[in-house]
């Protein structure tokens, strides 16, 4: 298994307000991986993402250390618990931190199988046999909109409000987070991505640069540069996982 994480400033902001973690190592149930866009005025966007991160991993490897594989969506549903927690507590301690939050998806992979949890519309997808399988639904205005019937999927795409989420790490005391679990097998690529991934390239377009016949890291390059290309109207992070 292999693991390689990119983070750019994109062309538009003045400074990055993303982070991400991977943590991959030979025991399995070490292959953690988290992506991160915080937001907030100053540079409260990245002391949420960094902090949420940080409290995150403080509680899933506490509670690892006596966990089984059936542990796992609890732990990180746990884990998510206590990035709210952490960001709220910082986001009302100082005024220039008011309001400050973030998204956060992470996917753990476990002999064989993969488990995901997330809040806002950072993703993670499955990309098996050329094509790409979203993981995640996003927590935003525009997908409530598609959900009702009011819009479909390719007018959410270029919709005014489509960076409006509607969960968030920190925003509140308490925080709702949604978990998935799928198997996964030799061949498969996990990737995990911030908005300014998949709100500047379509799922097909994406497919394309993973079926490319590089290597992981020429992949994850390729998707930061198409998504600059194409504007690079946010800040750029992933995370690829190669099965």
């Amino acid at each position: 298994m292999k693991a390689v994480g990119k983070s750019d400033i994109g062309k538009c902001r003045s400074n990055n307000e993303d982070a991400y973690y991977i943590s991959a190592g030979e025991d399995l149930s070490e292959n953690l991986y988290l992506v991160a866009d915080g937001m907030g005025g100053c540079n409260a966007g990245e002391i949420a993402s960094g902090s949420a991160i940080e409290a995150f991993l403080a509680h899933f490897w506490k509670e690892m250390k006596h966990a089984a594989s059936e542990d796992i969506p609890d732990m990180l549903t746990g884990a998510m618990a206590a990035a709210n927690k952490e960001v709220y507590v910082k986001s009302n301690s100082a005024r220039e931190f008011a309001e400050m939050g973030t998204t956060l998806v992470a996917a753990a992979v476990r002999e064989d199988k993969l488990y995901v949890a997330h809040v806002g519309d950072s993703r993670a997808y499955l990309f098996r046999k050329r094509e790409m399988h979203p993981l995640t639904t996003d927590h935003s205005y525009v997908m409530e909109l598609v959900k009702m019937g009011n819009i479909t999927r390719e007018q959410a795409a270029t919709h005014p409000k489509r960076n409006v989420i509607t969960r968030a790490i920190g925003i509140r005391d308490t925080v709702e987070t949604d978990t998935a679990i799928c198997p996964v097998k030799e061949g498969d690529i996990i990737l995990l991505c911030t908005d300014g991934l998949s709100g500047m390239l379509t799922d097909e377009e994406m497919a394309k640069i993973l079926n490319k016949r590089t290597d992981l890291e020429r992949k994850a390059e390729l998707l930061v540069a198409e998504a600059n290309r194409k504007g690079g109207f946010d800040n750029i992070s992933l995370i690829l996982v190669q099965i």
